[in-house]
């Protein structure tokens, strides 16, 4: 699934089914793991926010442009990154008051996080071992093969939709396989709506045999790791202050147990930068809480165009019980200012500038957890140790391009790096997108909607 190019549109012009995929919403300044949707502006992707959203979906087409988003390992193991999309789509459909539809490939940032948090440090770290670093890590599989089923429809004043998640996976060959389940519940009413979203199966098992020459570390070991959800539950929603204005929160949380069966130690001084393993042998309980409250404004300033302003404050919290236990705590307050406007009855563009005037961490002890889950989280919530977010001024710019009932959205940005924004490494920190865009890279991520 492909994530290009987002810049503005506006809403009285284009009906609100033109806008669906995740790069309108990014180009407007959503900073979500997960792009799950926004309370405060309308946009169809907000069916994986609030499954009643449904009802404002039907009779189109969903397809965003992408790949198997940025692989980090031979095990099927991937996150979904701007610049490195996943390919996900779907189809819906009225029928009477009610709304039902299909949607393939859109899994969570989120459970792939936890998933890679879970792999064993040993098997990454031996996973054909060189003077630099692993070069094929071995890890749990990341959620595959996902299918949402949505059904929703109308009461009276309220909208209301379900929404049922499954995945499955297995390699028999490699022994390795991985299962998912979840559902979301959502109701909405002229002022205020709710959703409860809640993970009830997400477990990952792998089988792996390491070979290493290197001293202190030779010979052939098997490796058993394994990742089991305990809980996870999305409940939130919002409430209309004014035509315009609405407040808006959540609560987000997962709990899970990884287990490995092999001891976790340091790799010997001669491997370049001392490179340290991490993990610890047995069961290691984790915990992810991300808590949000903020205020969103969607108001038209003119005919054409819409001006989009939020604040909100969010709090997440990881921990890794380990015996030396990896702790995340993040505290933004970022502002957010975006504007799109339709330029012609064939082109709406739009635009954002983000930027914390709050942005502090205080993370403890990267080094218990495995090289690839402590690059990921440095790149999301900071370095190890405690002081501010750094860099936190971002810029995001789109389009949407109109050919009758198809729309084609897309977000602008290149990548820094190489110009496939590729790394050399898994454990690299992730490369950002980063201007000024160049024909031959207009966009990082691209979707397509049809309204029928």
């Amino acid at each position: 699934m492909k994530k290009l190019l987002t810049v503005g549109s506006a809403l009285m012009l284009l009906s609100t089914s033109a806008f669906a995929t995740q790069s309108r919403l990014i180009a407007l300044g959503l900073k979500e793991l997960d792009n799950e949707g926004s309370y405060y502006i309308q946009d169809n992707r907000n069916i994986f926010l609030n499954a009643a959203a449904v009802n404002d979906v039907g009779d189109s087409i969903i397809m965003e442009y992408g790949a198997s988003g940025r692989l980090l390992s031979s095990n099927n193991t991937s996150v979904e990154q701007l610049d490195q999309p996943k390919a996900q789509g779907g189809f819906f459909k009225k029928a009477g008051e009610y709304t039902y539809g299909f949607y393939y490939g859109n899994e969570s940032n989120t459970s792939s996080l936890i998933r890679i948090a879970s792999s064993s440090a040993a098997a990454i770290s031996l996973g054909g071992v060189t003077a630099a670093g692993p070069t094929s890590p071995k890890m749990l599989a990341t959620t595959d093969n996902q299918l949402d089923i949505f059904f929703a429809g109308t009461s009276g004043d309220y909208k209301w939709g379900t929404n049922l998640l499954f995945a499955s996976s297995k390699d028999d060959v490699n022994l390795k396989k991985d299962q998912a389940l979840a559902f979301r519940l959502g109701l909405k009413a002229n002022s205020w709506d709710a959703h409860l979203n809640m993970s009830i199966l997400g477990k990952a098992e792998s089988t792996d045999t390491i070979t290493s020459t290197y001293t202190g570390v030779a010979g052939t070991s098997t490796i058993i790791q394994e990742s089991e959800g305990k809980l996870g539950i999305h409940l939130g929603g919002s409430y209309n202050l004014s035509s315009e204005d609405k407040i808006f929160g959540y609560v987000k949380t997962f709990a899970w147990e990884q287990k490995d069966n092999y001891n976790a130690y340091p790799m010997p001084n001669e491997l370049a930068g001392n490179y340290v393993a991490g993990g610890q042998s047995g069961t290691v309980k984790g915990n992810f809480t991300t808590i949000q409250l903020g205020w969103g404004k969607a108001a038209k300033v003119n005919e054409t165009g819409t001006l989009f302003t939020s604040v909100y404050a969010r709090h997440t919290a990881i921990d890794l019980k380990f015996a030396n236990k990896t702790e995340v705590r993040n505290l933004v307050l970022p502002v957010t200012i975006g504007y799109e406007a339709v330029a012609a009855d064939w082109l709406t563009l739009r635009g954002s500038i983000v930027q914390n005037i709050i942005g502090t961490r205080d993370n403890k002890n990267f080094n218990s957890a495995n090289a690839i889950a402590r690059s990921l989280v440095a790149g999301t919530y900071g370095a190890n140790g405690k002081g501010t977010l750094n860099n936190s001024t971002e810029v995001n710019a789109g389009a949407t391009l109109t050919y009758g009932k198809l729309a084609v959205d897309g977000v602008v940005g290149v990548t820094s790096g190489a110009r496939n924004g590729s790394n050399s490494t898994a454990t690299e920190t992730p490369n950002k997108t980063q201007g000024p865009f160049a024909l031959d890279n207009l966009a990082s991520k691209v979707a397509v909607t049809y309204n029928f």
